[in-house]
């Protein structure tokens, strides 16, 4: 989404065409708009996905991979190109004239032709493998679907994080600006003072570790975006929908094994090694060779002993040929070459029965985790809401209290203060587990939640 830009220039412009009651109006509403620009430039998490399909350059190779799969079952379809040849045969020694001095001319044109319906299953092997390329690209997709918005709950998560530790930083600044005036009294000692200091010290601390760890998680975004590494041109949303999953475990797991495109994958190997056993075995019916010539001789008929000498005056002679031949597949010496093809083919697909079967349990499992984190995560949300953080906010406010009325001691306001943050951090990673294990999920099944 285009940020909103507006120049000085341009709102001078704008205000030299106004009268002082327009101008009034003009700035009544640029106070509004400008109070909704954070809206207008956030970018929410959908945006980001469909941005990353269009560009992310490891789909667009699979998707270029996908149509070369496609062009390569229509070119193994068509029959190998015919030869053309021509020969001059016994040119005698000192002439130059290959048309007229060779003993014979000849022209041929020869044809192989595979039969059997050979290059239908030469075909059908590239086809299934179009289809394992197809998955590759729907796997990749759903797979960087779920990464965009991983990374983006994170992102979201650190400017929580750096908004959670600049309003500590900004409740112990003031704090510090009243111990000051207990401190011009000799109310409170000067170590307390220090003691609050350096702890807004440490948190500042703290808050350019979380911004410069929020900028490393941009590299990753953009990365996943395909736009430049350095762009900052990323604005979380402030806050998230927090969405439900109201899918059963069982309907997962049977989604789960029927739209998975890594499963798909699999069957879809197995298809083509089928496929492949199929051409194979079609490698045992002969191969037609087809070849016609035409031949002539200057000189005319070659002479013999037998020839009649009569013919003293040579005369242009012209003759054709026709042939036709056979390969021998099934000759002894040769047939073992597909027996032990057809048992390769079928040790790669018991291979990859199992390997599929394994694939299957781990991600079912990986699947049932992301339950148990959703769960987890939704449970936390409504404790941390309704019940652990107001109670800490009212500890902090009564050790604050107690503090100022030398009921306490400054440590027991730190560490309230800090508990406080610390539960606050908890509520916020809670909110973006719950959606990062939504995204798991997805990734799992191979299709988005609807």
């Amino acid at each position: 989404m285009n940020n909103l830009i507006i120049t000085r220039e341009f709102m001078n412009r704008i205000q030299n065409m106004l009268s002082d009651t327009s101008r009034a109006a003009f700035w009544i509403v640029m106070i509004l708009i400008f109070g909704f620009v954070p809206n207008i430039c956030a970018q929410p998490v959908d945006s980001l996905v469909t941005e990353a399909i269009q560009n992310n350059p490891k789909l667009k190779s699979l998707k270029y991979n996908l149509q070369s799969a496609d062009y390569r079952s229509e070119s193994v379809s068509t029959l190998p190109p015919p030869t053309l040849g021509i020969e001059f045969n016994q040119i005698p020694a000192g002439k130059y004239n290959l048309w007229d001095d060779a003993l014979s001319n000849s022209l041929s044109l020869s044809q192989m032709f595979m039969i059997g319906g050979k290059l239908s299953a030469m075909s059908d092997v590239e086809k299934k493998s179009a289809l394992i390329s197809g998955d590759d690209y729907q796997a990749y997709k759903i797979n960087l679907t779920a990464q965009v918005k991983m990374e983006y709950y994170s992102l979201w998560l650190f400017d929580k994080k750096i908004d959670l530790q600049k309003n500590d930083i900004k409740l112990l600044n003031d704090l510090i600006n009243s111990v000051i005036i207990l401190y011009q009294v000799n109310k409170i000692n000067q170590a307390d003072l220090l003691t609050l200091k350096s702890e807004v010290a440490s948190n500042e601390t703290q808050l350019l570790i979380l911004q410069n760890q929020k900028e490393a998680e941009t590299y990753k975004l953009n990365k996943l975006l395909g736009r430049e590494l350095d762009s900052k041109d990323i604005y979380i949303e402030k806050e998230i929908r927090i969405d439900s999953l109201n899918t059963s475990m069982g309907e997962l797991q049977s989604r789960l094994e029927e739209v998975n495109p890594s499963l798909k994958k699999m069957d879809n190997m197995i298809e083509m090694n089928l496929a492949m056993k199929n051409a194979n075995d079609k490698e045992l019916i002969p191969d037609l060779m087809v070849q016609g010539m035409i031949m002539r001789m200057p000189q005319g008929m070659i002479l013999t002993a037998k020839s009649d000498l009569s013919m003293l005056m040579p005369q242009t002679e012209y003759m054709y040929s026709l042939m036709a031949s056979i390969t021998l597949p099934f000759a002894p010496w040769s047939v073992n070459k597909f027996k032990a093809k057809d048992e390769e083919i079928l040790s790669g697909i018991k291979g990859i029965e199992y390997e599929k079967d394994d694939m299957n349990r781990e991600m079912i499992s990986g699947l049932k985790n992301a339950l148990v984190k959703y769960k987890t995560s939704s449970d936390l949300i409504k404790l941390n809401s309704t019940y652990v953080i107001p109670l800490y906010k009212q500890a902090v406010e009564a050790q604050i209290s107690a503090y100022q009325n030398n009921r306490t001691n400054i440590n027991s306001v730190i560490d309230a203060s800090r508990m406080l943050l610390m539960q606050e951090m908890n509520y916020y990673m809670a909110q973006a587990d719950h959606q990062m294990s939504l995204a798991e999920i997805e990734m799992m099944i191979g299709t988005e939640l609807k």
